[in-house]
C-alpha cells in the first residue's frame, strides 16, 4: 500500500553546505568528492506519490583532484527494498549527466561534460533521488556508488533512516568494571534524522528521557546536574551537534538510585539543520548483590526511541593472556627471525587486578630457552611501572611496581620473546601464566617444527656379525628453505641481562656471532653399526648446495660427514642411496636408527669443548632419527629354540613365545603343509649365511651341526647328509603361489633338521619341538 509519509526536510540553498561533513563521505584528495544533501526518516513503505518536487534527497558527485569527461561512466545501485520511482519517470538527463535505469535499484550515469578543474568550484553532477520503500529492513539505507573504470570514487552512503524511531543510543567502547564507583563506556544518543526530537516551532520546549540501570546497580551522585546552578567542570551528560552544546538542563537521579532524568532544552540555540547529540559518560556502583554480567541501561522517553544498550561488563579482578599470531619457529636454531613469538600481551581485566610488587611468572615447557625479551610496550602504567626479565631459562617475570595502575583503566603489558628451542622438539609452546591477581592460564605462544624431516622407509633386516649389508635409501627434506646451514651461529651468554622495563626498550635479542668453520651434516648410526663405504649423497631437489667431493667418515665410521657449500633459497631435498652397514656382535637386536645432527641442521646443541652449557644451548645435537635397518637374526648360539609355531596363511609365527615375521606364508599344496625353507630354518636357529641357494639349479642347501640337507624345486625328495630322504609331494616355489620362495613340506624338513612337528587342525598350528 501506497502512502505519503510527512518529512522532516530543509530545502534551503544553504542545506547541501551544512550537512555535507557530518553525512556525506567526502574523500580527501580522492578522484570525487561525494556527499548525500540530508539524511532523511523514513518509513518502510515511503512513496512520494510520483511527485517529481519532492525527491527524497539529493546525491552530488563533484569533481576533485582528477577531471570528470564523458567517457566516465558509473552506476548508482539502491539497497534491497528501496526502488527507483517509475511513477516519476526518472528523466534521462539530470544536471550534467545523461541516465540510464539498468533495473529497478540501478542507474548508469554518464557525465555529459569534460571537466576543468579551476581550483575554486570544479564541476559536478547531481542526482535527485526519486525512489519509493517496499519492505526495506529498519536502520541505515545506503546506495553504493560503483566505480568501473571511470574516475568517479567508489563508495556506500546513507541517504535515510528507516523505522528506528527518532534517535538512536550506541557505546563504542563496553568497558570492563569492578567493585566501587567505575566508569562505563560513554553512551552516544543521536537524532535518526534532523528534527527528529521535537522541541517546538521555536526550539524551546523541554524533553525528557529517562535512563535505568540493571538491578543491583545504583548511579553516582556525581552524574546529577541543574544549569540553574551548574557544577564545574561538570561533563557527566553534554549535548552538540544541532542541539548545541547548551542543551542539558537538568540530570536528576530517581528510582532508588537506578535512573537518571535528563530534561533537555535547546532555548532556541544550536543548528536546526544538524542533528543533535547527547553524550553521556555513565559512573555507578554495584551493590552487594550484584551478580558478574553486563551492565545494560535503558533509554526511553517521549521524544526518544525505547532501547537498551550495555555500557559494562562486571566482572572479577584478574587478567587476560594471549598471542595475537602463534609464530612456527625451527627448532635447534640461532637468530633473530625465526626464534620469535608473536606479540604477547597480559592485561587486567579490571582497573587494579595486578598487584603491585607482586610478581607474574610465564613459565615455558623446559625444552624452551629464553634468550630475549623484545618489543616491550605498556598501557595506563606510569613512567617506570613494571620489571619484565628472565628468571631461569624457561621462565620470564613481570612485576608491576607501586602505585603503577590507573584506577580507572585497565592496565596492560606487551611484548615479544625470542626463544632457544631443543633440536628435537616439534609441537606447541605453550606456556603458563600464574601469579597474584590474576587465574593461572594456558596459551600457545608458539609451534615448533623441526628443521629437516626423514621420509619413512622400509628398514632392512641385518645380521649382528656381517659386513656390507645393504639398507634403504633414504631422502632428508627441510622444512622450509636456509633451514639447513652454512653459516653457523651462536647466543652470546655475557649479553643477556634486564632491568627494570622502560616502555619500548628491547631486553635482547641477546648477540648473536659467527661460530668459526662452516655448516656440516652429519649422519650418526648407533654404537656398533659403521658405514661400511661412503654412500652416494645428492641434492634432487631445491638449490641448496653440498661439499660432495669433502664428504667423509668419522668416528670409527660411526659418522657420515657431509659439508655444506651453500644455503637453499628453495626447501631442498638429499637423497643418501647406497647405503651398506657393518654390524659387530655387540648390537642388541632391534631397531637401527640414523640421526640427523650437526651444526648445519642443530646450532642451539652443546659446544663439548666448553665446560658447562652456554647460553641457549642444550644437550641434544640430533634434530630428527629414522630406523633404516633391524637385526632380525640373533647372534648363533650353542642352543636351539624348543618350540616354534607357524599358523597357516600367516605372515607371523612364534619361537619359544616370540613374535617374528616373514614375507611369505605357510600354505597347503597336494593336501600337505608347505613352510618357506629359509623361515623354517632360521627358527631352528640356522642362519642365513648357513643356508645356500643355486640360482641355476634350483636347489638349496641347509647346514646345521652335523647335518646338510639339500632340494631341488620339483624333486620328490630330500638329500640328508648324502642320503635321498623320498617324499610324496615336490618342493615347491611359484611366484605368484609362494611369492617366489621355496617351500618345502614341513614335516620333512623337520624330521631333517631333528626336530618333531604337530599339527593342529582346529587352529590350523604346525608346532615344531626341537632338542636343545
Amino acid at each position: 500500500m501506497n502512502k505519503n509519509k510527512a518529512l522532516k526536510v530543509l530545502a534551503t540553498s544553504a542545506l547541501l553546505a551544512s550537512v555535507a561533513a557530518p553525512f556525506g563521505a567526502g574523500v580527501v584528495s580522492a578522484n570525487s568528492t561525494n556527499t548525500i544533501k540530508s539524511i532523511i526518516n523514513v518509513e518502510s513503505d515511503y512513496n512520494n506519490d510520483g511527485a517529481k518536487s519532492t525527491s527524497l534527497t539529493d546525491l552530488e558527485i563533484k569533481q576533485d583532484d582528477t577531471d570528470i569527461t564523458s567517457k566516465d561512466t558509473f552506476r548508482i545501485v539502491l539497497p534491497s527494498g528501496v526502488e527507483w520511482d517509475d511513477e516519476v519517470g526518472i528523466p534521462t538527463n539530470f544536471t550534467n549527466a545523461k541516465v540510464s535505469k539498468i533495473s529497478d535499484q540501478v542507474l548508469e550515469v554518464t557525465p555529459n561534460f569534460n571537466g576543468t578543474l579551476d581550483g575554486t568550484t570544479g564541476k559536478k553532477i547531481i542526482i535527485p533521488l526519486y525512489v519509493k520503500f517496499d519492505g526495506a529492513e529498519a536502520g541505515e539505507q545506503k546506495l553504493k556508488i560503483e566505480a568501473l573504470d571511470s574516475t568517479i570514487t567508489s563508495g556506500s552512503y546513507t541517504f535515510a533512516v528507516v523505522g528506528t524511531g527518532s534517535t538512536n543510543a550506541v557505546v563504542d567502547d563496553v568497558k570492563s568494571v569492578g567493585k566501587g564507583k567505575v566508569e562505563g563506556g560513554t553512551i552516544r544518543i543521536d537524532e535518526t534524522a534532523v528534527g527528529a526530537v521535537d522541541f517546538g516551532s521555536s526550539r524551546t520546549s523541554d524533553q525528557t528521557f529517562r535512563v535505568k540501570l540493571s538491578p543491583n546497580f545504583e548511579w553516582s551522585s556525581d552524574m546529577e546536574y541543574d544549569s540553574a546552578s551548574p557544577t564545574p567542570g561538570y561533563d557527566k551528560v553534554t549535548s552538540g551537534g544541532g542541539f548545541g552544546t547548551s542543551a542539558i538542563k537538568k540530570v536528576e537521579i530517581e528510582d532508588d538510585n537506578r535512573t537518571l532524568k535528563v530534561t533537555v532544552n535547546p532555548n532556541g540555540g544550536g543548528d536546526a539543520a544538524k542533528r543533535g547529540s547527547i553524550y553521556i559518560k555513565p559512573t555507578f556502583k554495584a551493590n552487594s548483590d550484584a551478580q558478574f554480567q553486563d551492565v545494560t541501561v535503558n533509554i526511553s522517553g517521549a521524544e526518544f526511541t525505547d532501547q537498551d544498550v550495555v555500557i559494562a561488563k562486571y566482572t572479577d579482578f584478574g587478567g587476560t593472556f594471549k598471542v595475537d599470531k602463534v609464530n612456527e619457529l625451527i627448532a635447534g636454531k640461532v637468530d633473530d627471525v625465526d626464534t620469535k613469538t608473536g606479540k604477547i600481551t597480559i592485561e587486567e581485566a579490571v582497573a587494579g587486578s595486578f598487584i603491585s610488587n607482586r610478581d607474574l611468572t610465564m613459565e615455558l615447557p623446559g625444552w624452551v630457552k629464553v634468550v630475549g625479551i623484545t618489543e616491550t610496550s605498556k598501557t595506563n602504567f606510569s613512567s617506570v611501572d613494571f620489571d619484565i626479565k628472565k628468571g631461569s631459562e624457561n621462565k620470564v617475570i613481570i612485576t608491576p611496581q607501586v602505585g603503577s595502575t590507573l584506577t580507572s583503566s585497565k592496565g596492560k603489558i606487551e611484548f615479544k620473546l625470542q626463544l632457544s628451542i631443543q633440536g628435537n622438539k616439534t609441537g606447541d609452546i605453550e606456556a603458563t601464566l600464574k601469579g597474584s591477581g590474576i587465574e593461572d592460564q594456558k596459551v600457545v605462544i608458539a609451534k615448533a617444527k623441526a628443521p629437516v624431516t626423514v621420509e619413512s622407509v622400509e628398514p632392512a633386516k641385518v645380521k649382528i656379525g656381517a659386513q656390507d649389508q645393504d639398507a634403504p635409501d633414504f631422502v632428508i627434506t627441510e622444512t622450509g628453505k636456509g633451514a639447513i646451514e652454512k653459516t653457523t651461529e651462536k647466543f652470546n651468554k655475557d649479553d643477556i641481562t634486564y632491568s627494570p622495563a622502560v616502555s619500548g626498550k628491547n631486553y635482547g635479542p641477546v648477540d648473536i656471532t659467527t661460530t668459526s668453520g662452516r655448516g656440516e651434516i652429519r649422519l650418526t648410526l648407533p654404537t656398533g653399526v659403521s658405514f661400511s663405504s661412503v654412500p652416494k649423497v645428492e641434492v634432487i631437489d631445491g638449490d641448496l648446495q653440498l661439499d660432495t667431493d669433502s664428504i667423509t667418515r668419522a668416528e670409527n665410521n660411526t659418522v657420515l660427514v657431509i659439508p655444506v657449500k651453500s644455503e637453499s633459497t628453495k626447501a631442498s631435498k638429499i637423497k643418501v642411496s647406497g647405503v651398506k652397514l657393518t654390524v659387530d656382535r655387540t648390537v642388541p637386536e632391534g631397531a637401527i636408527d640414523v640421526k640427523v645432527k650437526g651444526s648445519a641442521v642443530v646450532e642451539n646443541a652443546d659446544d663439548t669443548s666448553k665446560s658447562g652449557l652456554e647460553a641457549g644451548r642444550f644437550n641434544q645435537s640430533d634434530a630428527v632419527k629414522a630406523t633404516i635397518a633391524t637385526t632380525v637374526t640373533p647372534a648363533p648360539t650353542d642352543t636351539t629354540a624348543s618350540n616354534i609355531v607357524f599358523k597357516l596363511n600367516s605372515k607371523t609365527y612364534t619361537v619359544d613365545g616370540k613374535e617374528l615375521e616373514m614375507d611369505a606364508a605357510p600354505l597347503v599344496g597336494w593336501d600337505r603343509a608347505y613352510l618357506p625353507v629359509r623361515f623354517a630354518a632360521n627358527a631352528l636357529n640356522v642362519s642365513d649365511d648357513q643356508i645356500i641357494w643355486d640360482d641355476k639349479t634350483s636347489t638349496f642347501t641347509v647346514f646345521k651341526g652335523d647335518r646338510v640337507v639339500s632340494g631341488k624345486v620339483g624333486d620328490k625328495f630330500l638329500t640328508v647328509n648324502g642320503a635321498k630322504v623320498p617324499m610324496d609331494v615336490p618342493v615347491w616355489r611359484n611366484k605368484a603361489q609362494t611369492n617366489n620362495r621355496v617351500m618345502v613340506p614341513i614335516r620333512y624338513l623337520a624330521n631333517a633338521l631333528n626336530a618333531n612337528i604337530e599339527w593342529n587342525k582346529e587352529t590350523s598350528e604346525i608346532t615344531i619341538q626341537a632338542a636343545k
